[in-house]
Formats: C-alpha cells, structure tokens, sequence
C-alpha cells in the first residue's frame, strides 16, 4: 500500500507543469523584491544624514557589490540618530543580513544609554532599505536630521542648568552655508530656535535662542565623526556672558558625562 501511494505521488509531481514544481523557490521571494514602498535614492535624507554610509552603500566597490545590503535606523523618525549597514559575506541570505543590521543597530543604541530625558516615545531599530528598495512607507522615514540634544548652561546664580530634548535640523551641515535647527523638550514642546553657519567642512558658528527669547547664545560649533557617535558640540556664551553648551547625537546622561562640566 505505501508503495502504491509513494507511486502514485511521484506520478502527480511529474504531471506538474514546472512552474508548479517550482513554486517553493519562486513564491521565496526577497523582501526587497516584495515590497510596495519603491527605490531608495542616493540623494535621500538618510543617507545626506549619514555620508560615511552612504560611500559604503553606493559607492565603495567592495560593498556595493555585495548580493545583499541593509540599512537599519531607530524608528520612528526623530530616533534615527544611529545607523548600521551590513553586507552579505559568502551564502548569507538577504533576511540574515537584515537581521545583522537590526542587532548591530541595537547594540550601537543600547551601548549610548537611556534615551528617556530626551525621548517619550519607544526607539526601536528596524531595517528600512534592503538591496536599494525600501521596507517601510517613505512618510515614516526621516525628512530631515534628528539627534537627541542636551543644553548645558549656567543661570544668574551660577548654577548649571541643563535643558534636554529633540534636536532637528538640516542633513547637510558643513555644505549648505546656513542650516536652521529646532529644539523640542521630551513632551514634544518646541522650545528652542537656531542656526548652524558653517565656516569648513565640520566647524562653523552657532545661534540659540530659547523660550520666547528669555534665553539666548551663540558661539562655535564642531562635528564629531564617532567617539561614540557621529555628534555636534557647541560652545559659546548666553546674552549675559555667561558659558553655554549644546550637544546633539549623545543622550543626555552621556552628553553630561563628556561635556556637562562647564
């Protein structure tokens, strides 16, 4: 008897038509493939916010190269202030690299701190672009560059204050001449304007003014590549001479950690 059904099965899968027979391999599909939400660009916000991946990604010969190459950022938007791209090495399937980058950013996230006096929302890392496709629709992507920010300053008795929050502000700091940047408290209230001017590739001047322009500040900003993350530290006197620093990229307790003693 099981010979006869082992025969009569073996009878079925040869009247197949060989699309049939292959459908396993064919419904396996990449997620690139599948999804809805279109071709990641290189002139897109996140990879203008993050240029080091970016020369990976589209155009280091090794890396762009690769069978298999993943994006993943914090969501939602104003999380994405780390990344990690992964590469295929060897037989690595597409949902292996992808799951690279999701850990690799999750670490990278971790390793910074608590998020939580920046943050009232849940940043969690996600893949978003796989081999030059997005996974995720584009309304939820950054349009713009965020990083938590933390302002540490001394007030008329000579205490130091500390204000933290959500910066926002242009991708493109250190190319466009001006770049204006915004400052929202962990409720999500906005309370602080300003501008980046730059005067090189990564250093410039900077303006702030807070609170209905109860608080004001300008002075010198840099960027950091790295040491732990790509960052902005600012650096200057508030309108009554008094010392003033901004830091946007670190969470608050390690911006106050590297740079709170003023």
């Amino acid at each position: 008897m099981k010979r006869f059904l082992a025969l009569l099965l073996i009878a079925a899968s040869a009247a197949l038509p060989a699309s049939a027979v292959l459908a396993p391999d064919a419904g396996a599909q990449s997620a690139a493939a599948q999804s809805p939400y279109g071709k990641a660009q290189r002139r897109d916000a996140v990879f203008l916010r993050f240029p080091e991946m970016a020369r990976r990604y589209w155009e280091n010969p090794e890396t762009n190269t690769a069978s298999h190459k993943v994006v993943a950022i914090p969501l939602p938007a104003q999380c994405a202030f780390v990344y990690a791209d992964s590469y295929s090495k060897g037989h690595m399937s597409e949902s292996e690299v992808q799951q690279l980058a999701v850990s690799s950013c999750n670490r990278k996230l971790s390793e910074l701190g608590p998020l939580g006096e920046n943050y009232s929302t849940d940043c969690r890392c996600q893949a978003v672009i796989s081999n030059e496709t997005y996974l995720v629709p584009r309304n939820v992507m950054p349009a713009e560059s965020y990083g938590p920010v933390s302002i540490f300053y001394r007030d008329s008795t000579g205490n130091v204050a500390r204000l933290n929050g959500v910066a926002k502000y242009g991708a493109l700091i250190g190319h466009d001449r001006s770049v204006r940047f915004s400052v929202d408290n962990p409720r999500g209230e906005h309370v602080c304007d300003g501008t980046f001017t730059n005067a090189g590739p990564s250093a410039g001047r900077f303006s702030l003014s807070c609170f209905a322009g109860k608080f004001a500040g300008n002075g010198e900003y840099q960027s950091k590549v790295g040491a732990p993350n790509d960052h902005i530290i600012a650096r200057g006197q508030t309108s009554q001479g008094l010392p003033v620093v901004m830091v946007i990229g670190l969470p608050a307790q390690l911006a106050s950690g590297t740079y709170g003693a003023i």
